[in-house]
């Protein structure tokens, strides 16, 4: 059986921890981050990655968040660990493992347009997750930049 991998990503000003390990996602991004101008100073921004394998659980897991080229969050997921997820489905189904991590920037400065882009490499082979773009909003009609 081959496995099928796929990694999911969620961009959002803020992620919160509450009681019985749930997460809470606040103000969640649909693709694009509009702001009225450049510069601009976010105070947070969140990413959650999750790297979602069916059949056999990775050996290898980097998960990482790009600004257009550039790097800002990186986790290489320990071996051990990888070997310790148990899957999540019901036994007589295939095995889902699901691994994943959270990136928190604060203060995230944008200088102009960008794209935040999340990646993974599982088992030499890099996933593309959601891409983030943000971008300036046009004025209303009527009012100067």
């Amino acid at each position: 059986m081959t496995a099928e991998r796929y990694l999911t990503s969620i961009f959002c000003d803020d992620i919160r921890r509450e009681e019985g390990n749930k997460f809470s996602y606040m103000g969640i991004y649909g693709g694009n981050l509009l702001v009225v101008g450049f510069p601009q100073v976010l105070p947070r921004l969140c990413f959650s990655l999750s790297m979602r394998t069916l059949g056999t659980p990775p050996s290898q897991l980097a998960l990482k968040l790009l600004k257009d080229d550039e790097v800002v969050a990186h986790f290489e997921v320990p071996t051990e660990a990888l070997k310790a997820v148990p899957p999540w489905s019901d036994p007589a189904e295939t095995p889902v493992y699901q691994i994943g991590t959270i990136f928190q920037l604060f203060p995230v400065q944008l200088t102009g347009p960008c794209k935040f882009r999340a990646r993974a490499v599982c088992d030499g082979v890099e996933f593309k997750g959601g891409t983030l773009v943000v971008e300036q909003i046009a004025p209303p009609s009527g009012q100067l930049q």
